[in-house]
């Protein structure tokens, strides 16, 4: 008998057709340099009114919009993703399961105040998960690489928005925004390189899920906190801040309450 863990979602895919999947500027970066994608071949634009922390402007004057994966014909939650793969047997399997969002990686499970759990809402079909299936370390580890990489793709999508909104009348399409997040997590990535494998395991295993810190991050940084974490968070907003140098920088930072 296999002493691994059987996973139900390797014959599902029933979640694969439920939702409209979000995506992050780390997904986007992973997607496309991994599978060799253009962000126009499986992302669309979703208006947000209002805007949410992850909404970007094309310009002062639009909506902002949040990223989403494509589907199978028709844009709609009840359609397939644009990744989903049928095998034989009637199976449906994830097409870039080693590089799907970290929003897919995560579910059906949630994390509160440290302690784990799956969702209710979950599509899962049901007994399909057993009891204590939760409290293997895989799903800890997802959730804080999914709060890891929203944290910095907000830094990323305020980043941006002041530039455009400093530019009233100013219109960019879409791929310009595209080669923004290419470019820059271009840049993070060589910070995940240079902290190491080790050290990057602390970061995301030491990353705050819910509820998040109230304190003002900068200050707490200038003032000698070294955990691992937070190091990682200021250099990459350092590499952020960094882009449009003359748009001026936010004296303060602290991570938003959920998501």
């Amino acid at each position: 008998m296999s002493a691994v863990p059987s996973n139900p979602c390797a014959t599902c895919g029933l979640c694969c057709r439920s939702y409209i999947v979000p995506v992050c500027g780390y997904d986007v970066w992973l997607i496309s340099t991994r599978e060799h994608l253009s962000p126009e071949q499986y992302l669309i634009l979703c208006p947000q009114v209002p805007p949410a922390l992850d909404g970007f402007r094309l310009s002062a004057d639009t909506p902002a919009y949040g990223l989403a994966l494509d589907k199978k014909g028709r844009f709609e939650a009840k359609r397939p993703c644009v990744f989903l793969v049928q095998m034989a047997g009637g199976h449906d399997r994830c097409g870039i399961y080693d590089h799907r969002p970290v929003v897919c990686q995560g579910y059906p499970m949630a994390i509160w105040s440290g302690v784990m759990f799956k969702r209710n809402e979950s599509m899962c079909p049901p007994n399909s998960w057993p009891p204590d299936a939760a409290l293997r370390p895989g799903w800890r580890a997802a959730l804080q690489r999914f709060y890891m990489y929203m944290d910095l793709y907000i830094q990323v999508v305020a980043r941006w928005n002041d530039h455009i909104l400093a530019r009233p009348g100013y219109i960019v399409p879409a791929p310009a925004y595209f080669d923004y997040l290419l470019n820059i997590y271009d840049r993070i990535d060589g910070l995940t390189q240079q902290f190491g494998p080790t050290q990057m395991a602390r970061v995301e295993a030491e990353w705050p899920t819910i509820p998040r810190p109230t304190t003002d991050l900068v200050t707490e940084y200038e003032q000698g906190a070294s955990v691992p974490w937070l190091q990682y968070l200021m250099e990459a907003r350092t590499i952020t801040n960094g882009f449009f140098p003359h748009i001026p920088v936010a004296p303060t930072l602290s991570l938003t309450r959920t998501y």
